[in-house]
């Protein structure tokens, strides 16, 4: 283990100073490439991706933490991923892959990193930024003409709960305020597509849950299926709705996609 954090180490490239960030640490022990989310998740972005369509020759994962959403990506996608964070200790974390690592804040602008990339990717990053509009202008401008931006976000005021508090996030989003958002940032958007319906009551009962049990382990339980029975529902639970054949009305993520204007 001591050598592969070593290696993983000596592959970080230093573009800005790290900087302590408003997400769990915890979170990246618990957001395995097996988790169902993790790969419910991964599964709807893949297919957006094919909607999209263009070719991507390289990418760049904005708050890639600990790298699992990257590795995912390149090994089903097959382009390099660039993944860069402020938080070093969830890099120290990622594997090698085709891509490279940065500790980077993308508010610095790097003139070497501006209008690189065919495609940048915000997966459950925005809900922590206060100012999330200037946030997606600085992202978009790592964006050649025409690129590709994703972003995946959390959904529904309702949904709010100690667990979202517990992660460091500032807020949920409806369609129309992200659609908004991503029109404000100069973002053509091509689709907002919202996941995880069956999750949604779900959701709810974490919410009463954790107001009435008011744990100091709100990640662990809000985020960890608590018994291998519990894992097989919602595995079955993810793989009933990526069935379905059509698009679900809402849910309890969203995820968004377009084209930067030239």
């Amino acid at each position: 283990m001591l050598k592969n954090m070593r290696r993983s180490m000596s592959q970080i490239e230093t573009l800005s100073q790290p900087q302590t960030v408003s997400m769990a640490e915890e979170w990246f022990q618990l957001a395995t490439a097996d988790h169902f989310w993790m790969q419910w998740r991964h599964r709807v972005l893949v297919r957006a991706l094919k909607r999209a369509g263009g070719r991507v020759q390289r990418a760049l994962e904005i708050g890639c933490g600990h790298g699992v959403a990257r590795d995912m990506l390149e090994r089903d996608c097959g382009f390099p991923v660039d993944g860069c964070d402020l938080n070093q200790t969830a890099l120290e974390m990622a594997q090698p892959g085709k891509g490279r690592l940065f500790v980077y804040d993308i508010c610095d602008q790097e003139p070497s990193m501006l209008g690189h990339y065919d495609a940048v990717f915000l997966l459950d990053v925005i809900e922590h930024i206060q100012d999330d509009t200037s946030f997606l202008v600085a992202a978009s401008r790592h964006l050649r003409p025409g690129g590709l931006l994703v972003v995946n976000v959390p959904a529904s005021t309702l949904l709010f709960s100690d667990y979202d508090r517990a992660a460091g996030h500032v807020r949920r989003y409806t369609r129309g305020s992200l659609g908004r958002l991503l029109g404000r940032c100069g973002v053509e958007t091509q689709a907002i597509q919202p996941w995880g319906l069956l999750m949604v009551p779900l959701l709810f009962v974490r919410k009463a849950h954790l107001r009435r049990r008011k744990t100091a382990d709100a990640i662990r339980a809000g985020f960890v299926p608590p018994n291998a029975i519990s894992r097989l529902l919602l595995h079955a639970m993810k793989n009933t709705e990526l069935a379905l054949p059509f698009p679900v009305p809402f849910g309890t993520s969203i995820l968004a996609w377009g084209r930067v204007r030239n």
